[in-house]
């Protein structure tokens, strides 16, 4: 990789549907030479997925939390069973299992505090589970 390559991915990142033309433009190289590096990028898999950010607006879910979560350290096997449960739960947007003080991050969509507190409730006060703590978000920067 280069720095052409480098530049098209941050382009990428922002707006995957741009053109070959658009690209070009904004990297200092032909459409076709541009398309071919995105290929390339693809084909090798730095480039893992093409997807569309779909507003939660809207949905009605204007609410975002981020979810600290710990899990009983005698409950490994938890973790898996977690990680399919997390992945069908349209709340949770994001999941990550982490090192530290922590098990997972969650970033989950909502409408309200109405939600979220049924949403805790139901998944967060399971008896495997040693604490949470919850973040709301205030805006997004990036």
């Amino acid at each position: 990789m280069d720095n052409f390559d480098l530049r098209l991915l941050e382009l990428l990142q922002v707006n995957s549907r741009q053109t070959g033309n658009e690209l070009a433009d904004k990297v200092g190289l032909s459409p076709a030479a541009c398309l071919r590096r995105v290929q390339r990028l693809r084909e090798t898999g730095v480039i893992e997925r093409d997807i569309a950010v779909v507003s939660p607006k809207v949905f009605g879910k204007r609410m975002t939390v981020m979810v600290l979560l710990t899990v009983e350290r005698d409950r490994p096997d938890r973790y898996v069973l977690m990680r399919e449960e997390f992945a069908g739960m349209p709340e949770v947007l994001q999941c990550h299992h982490v090192t530290g003080a922590h098990d997972f991050i969650l970033r989950v969509q909502v409408a309200d505090m109405e939600e979220y507190s049924a949403l805790v409730e139901r998944v967060f006060h399971a008896p495997h589970i040693r604490r949470y703590e919850s973040l709301a978000v205030l805006g997004s920067l990036k």
